[in-house]
């Protein structure tokens, strides 16, 4: 099962492997950062993780 590493909601495989970064991982989903962010890759990016 794949979760965001920001907020540890589940994302989808497919949505892991469009948005994440090469190691299969994400950090930013629709549950912590709005799509804009995550379509500008914001989701690819640990430095870009929104902290709760």
């Amino acid at each position: 099962m794949y979760t965001c590493n920001n907020c540890d909601g589940f994302v989808t495989r497919d949505f892991v492997r469009v948005f994440g970064d090469s190691d299969d991982e994400v950090f930013g989903c629709p549950s912590c950062m709005n799509m804009r962010e995550v379509m500008d890759g914001a989701a690819a990016s640990r430095s870009n993780a929104v902290s709760e």
